[in-house]
Order: structure tokens, then sequence, then C-alpha cells
């Protein structure tokens, strides 16, 4: 018994979790990304555990995802309005009873047509 307690104070043990820059982090995705080359392997040479290898890479891949994601093109038809194309002139033709009246008036100003219209029908 006395000799487990022995081994265990000697053995220092970390205090705290080893943190990483993003560019080491950057680094090591890098080197795995490489043609035959094993994840594992990369981890010992960096003296880190495979599997945290594993979840840096594949927290690398679902940040690109959501960058990737983030912006969605969206096609805009033109709405009908806009292919219609609008007359130069707005002609209209009134059969009293003495004649024919024909009024031809700027399509710009249609709503000065409305309101002489709406004057000469009262």
């Amino acid at each position: 018994m006395d000799t487990i307690l022995a081994l265990f104070k000697r053995t220092p043990m970390p205090q705290e979790r080893r943190s990483y820059s993003k560019l080491f982090k950057a680094q090591v995705i890098a080197e795995c990304a490489q043609a035959d080359t094993s994840i594992a392997n990369v981890a010992l040479t960096h003296n880190l555990n495979a599997n945290l290898v594993h979840k840096w890479i594949r927290v690398h891949g679902q940040k690109n995802l959501a960058l990737q994601t983030a912006f969605i093109p969206v096609k805009a038809w033109p709405s009908i309005a806009t292919h219609q194309v609008l007359p130069a002139a707005i002609r209209i033709e009134v059969p009293p009873s003495k004649g024919v009246v024909v009024m031809s008036w700027p399509a710009e100003n249609a709503a000065a047509c409305s309101a002489f219209l709406r004057d000469l029908l009262r």
C-alpha cells in the first residue's frame, strides 16, 4: 500500500488542461489533410492524443460547413409588372351622341388623365 502512495506522490499530475493556439490547431489539421498521412502519426509527433486531433478536425469541418451555408444566394425572378411595356400615350375614345371624342394623354401623367376624365364625365 505504501508503494502505491509513494508512486502516486512522485508522479506529477498536470493541474490544468493544455490549451493550443488556433494557428497550431490549423497546422496540425493541415498536416492531417496531406495524402498518405496518418492522424495518429501526426498526433504522436506533436505529443497529442489522436482523439483530440480527430475532434479538432471535426470541429474545423463543422465551422467550414457553417461558413459555406451562412449565405445562400437566392435567385429572384423579376415580377411580371417589370416585363410589361407601358404605352407612350393613353388613348381614350368616348362615343357621345354628337360624335366620337378621341383623347391622347402622356402615359407618365396618368393621374392627371384620370382627374380630367372624372371632371369631363360629371
